[in-house]
Order: structure tokens, then C-alpha cells, then sequence
């Protein structure tokens, strides 16, 4: 990590990078950043402004932890999740329009609270900027509670982390005392949360509205700028693969083949995925005859032959021991020169990143931890995790695309066909 700042030179980088961030807004007539519901819900920046806003977070997150000090700084703030959780429940943001204000008495009516228990979930809420009290007793919406009330990806993402991920963080601690070093997915604190034998993945597959939550919460993650195909398609070295045939391992309903075939005209793709998964799959009209789909359980083996098998946010869901099953049954396809494409997290090297940048990654790695175990590794874990499914995999690089969340780690079959 860089040498600490002091305030001065801290609160100096915030004021030169919110310069130049607000300079473009300016020169380019687009709305400041603002609290007012009339905001935009996103604006994508330049690369070059996106840098200064993050050396503008990044700075003003150290200055904050300076001035808490190292007690106050240890304390977990406010949770914001309770307020959020409660105002996605109880459709709280739906329950006025955005160009109108309301009453605490008129919301509880709607929302069929106690005007008490609407009065402290609100005004907690807006200690967080959602909604506001222009005089006493009625409140307006916000630039975040009018995404609140107009994105319903947004709350299907709010559900799943206050209804699955959250409850699982809080048993962690308890699942590891339980179950020392498990990998098993029903090992973990959601099994203690929901009081179950069966892993996440299990119970909410067989509760339709969990997993509808959960898969338009991932289609929201999915669709942020940072989890762009682009990328996939920009960094990964195609070479003859741009003309060959390429195994969307856990493909679910196609989206990221169809953005590959429309990108590389001469690619086929194959889609595995659950039989229940890839139901109701369209191929559509301009990629028609080079996207196929087949039921298949990853932890079966694979006998689709093909040069690039592309596993995209699929093995950080689980423990080393079942990913180096989900490898290891591709071994049986693969011909000499097949290359594996792994496209998730890489956590950064420890001192690599600021805190502010490396807290999301390590917040995912204890989340993903308390769901069923799954793990988040870093370059290094992924290596030994090839070389302990076959030695005959060469690792051959760790892409890292600046702007991206995902990293690409490119590895190599070497062994005989299908041997």
C-alpha cells in the first residue's frame, strides 16, 4: 500500500480530482451530481474522469478513517441494510410518485405499516441520503429512492443480499467452530441460518420466488458496466479460436454466447447449462444456427469437444474441491491445445490496492464463504487449483482489464486428446 497521506495532502487530492469531475460536467452540459430526483440514475464517465472519481473515494475513505480515529474507525457504522431492506419490503419508494411528496401517515397507510414503525424506518433512510424531510413530516423522494422505486433489478438485488447473503454472514463465525476447514456447500452459515442440511443452491432452486430473486438479482450485477463482455471479447487472445467452437460451461440462457457470436461472426457456441436452466432459451434471429443448447450438470463429465471453454462467474460459487471437480470433467473433451477461459474475480495481491478498492473483494470473500462455502481466490489460488486437478494444464496468464471486475485466467491443455 502507497505511504499514508496526511489530512492536508488527503483533502488537497480530493479538491484537485472533484475539479476536474465536475469540469466535465460542466464543459459537457450534463447535470451535476445531485441529490434531486430529476438526477440521472447513470452517467458513464471517460475513462480518464472515472480514474479521478475513484482517487476521489479512495481519498476521501482514508481521510474519513483518519478522522474517526482507530476506535471509532473499528466500530462498524450505521447498518444502511435495515432501512434499504425495509423500504424494498414494504414498497416504501413505490408508494408515492417521484414529482410528489407524502406523509409518514399516508406511506404507513399504503404500505400497510404502523405510522411509527414508518417514521423510524424513513428517517433512518434518509440519514442515508434516501429520501428527503423538506419540512417536518413530509418527505420527497431522492435521486436514490426514485431508483429504488423505478429499477426492479435493483431490488431483486436488495432482496437477495438482505434475504440470502446477509442472514448467512451473520451464522459464519458459528458454521466454522461447527465445521473446521469444511468445503462441503451444507457446511456453512446459511445452513445454520435457515436451519437446514441442504445447501443455498438446493433450497432456493426449490422455492421459485428465491430464485427468481436471485436471478434477476445477478442479471442486475451482471448488467453494471464493470461485468461488461466486452472485456472477454477485447482481451482474450482468440487467435484460430475466433473460427472455432467455444463451451459456455454454465452458460445458463445464452446472453454472454450471443454477445461472442455476435462479436466474432465465425465462432459457434455451446451452451451447457441444467436442463431447467436453459428452458425457455431463444436464440435469436441473427445468430441463428451458431448457438446450441444441452442440458448438462457440471459436475458430470463433459463430452463436448471444442478450442475455448469459457467458465464465467461460475467456480468463485464453490470450495476448491468441487471446482476441481467442475475442471476436472472437462479433461475427457479436451484435445491438445484447448484452452480454458476462466472469467472471475482475482483477488488483488495483499498492499496492491488501496482499502477502499480491495474492501469489495474482501467483503465477497468471507459473503461467499458464509453461502456454502464457495471461495474467492487470487492468482495464486488458481493456479494450484489447475495443478491439482492435471498437471498436464499450463497456466498461462492472468488477465486483469483495467475497468473490469472480473479477470481472465487463460490456461492451456496439454495433454493428449481427451486422455
Amino acid at each position: 500500500m502507497a505511504t499514508p497521506k496526511t489530512l492536508t495532502e488527503l483533502s488537497a487530492l480530493i479538491h484537485e480530482h472533484t475539479t476536474k469531475v465536475e469540469a466535465y460536467y460542466t464543459t459537457h452540459n450534463l447535470p451535476a451530481p445531485s441529490f434531486h430526483p430529476s438526477t440521472p440514475l447513470k452517467t458513464v464517465l471517460p475513462s480518464d474522469i472515472e480514474t479521478s472519481r475513484q482517487i476521489v473515494l479512495e481519498a476521501m475513505d482514508e481521510l474519513t478513517a483518519l478522522m474517526l480515529g482507530p476506535v471509532e474507525c473499528l466500530i462498524p457504522p450505521p447498518n444502511a441494510w435495515i432501512c434499504v431492506t425495509a423500504l424494498q419490503r414494504f414498497g416504501i419508494a413505490k408508494s408515492f410518485p417521484i414529482t410528489e411528496s407524502s406523509t409518514f401517515g399516508e406511506i404507513a397507510q399504503k404500505c400497510s405499516i404502523s405510522e411509527s414503525d414508518t417514521r423510524r424506518i424513513v428517517r433512518q433512510a434518509i440519514a442515508f441520503y434516501i429520501f428527503t424531510e423538506p419540512s417536518p413530516g413530509v418527505i420527497a423522494h431522492t435521486a436514490a429512492s426514485k431508483a429504488l422505486a423505478q429499477l426492479p433489478a435493483v431490488g431483486a438485488f436488495i432482496d437477495f443480499i438482505a434475504g440470502e447473503m446477509l442472514p448467512a454472514s451473520t451464522r459464519l463465525v458459528d458454521a466454522m467452530q461447527k465445521w473446521p476447514g469444511s468445503e462441503e456447500p451444507n457446511e456453512a452459515g446459511f445452513a445454520l441460518s435457515e436451519g437446514t442440511d441442504f445447501a443455498m443452491m438446493e433450497v432456493v432452486t426449490r422455492d421459485p420466488k428465491r430464485a427468481q430473486c436471485i436471478g434477476t438479482a445477478m442479471t442486475f450485477l451482471h448488467s453494471r458496466p464493470e461485468y461488461d463482455v466486452k472485456y472477454l471479447l477485447d482481451t482474450f487472445p482468440w487467435d484460430n479460436a475466433a473460427r472455432g467452437v467455444l463451451v459456455d460451461v454454465g452458460g445458463a440462457k445464452g446472453d454472454v454466447a450471443v454477445d461472442i457470436c455476435r462479436a466474432l461472426p465465425d465462432v459457434k457456441c455451446v451452451v451447457l447449462d441444467k436442463p431447467e436452466v436453459i428452458s425457455g432459451a431463444v436464440v435469436p434471429d441473427d445468430v441463428a444456427g451458431r448457438i446450441e443448447f444441452r442440458g448438462h450438470d457440471f459436475f458430470e463429465k463433459c463430452d463436448v469437444r471444442a478450442d475455448v471453454y469459457l467458465l464465467r462467474h461460475v467456480l468463485h460459487d464453490w470450495s476448491d474441491k468441487y471446482a476441481a471437480k467442475i475442471l476436472g470433467n472437462l479433461v475427457p473433451s479436451l484435445r491438445t491445445g484447448a484452452r480454458i477461459c476462466v472469467m472471475d474475480m482475482c483477488l488483488p495481491a495483499p498492499g496492491s490496492v488501496s482499502p477502499f478498492r480491495g474492501r469489495v473483494a474482501r467483503n465477497s470473500v468471507l459473503y461467499m464463504k458464509g453461502i456454502q462455502n464457495a471461495k474467492e481466490r487470487d492468482e495464486e489460488d488458481f493456479r494450484q487449483l489447475f495443478e491439482s486437478v492435471d498437471s498436464r494444464f499450463r497456466f498461462d496468464e492472468v488477465i486483469k482489464p483495467e475497468g473490469s471486475a472480473l479477470a481472465l485466467i487463460c490456461v492451456t491443455w496439454m495433454g493428449e486428446n481427451g486422455v
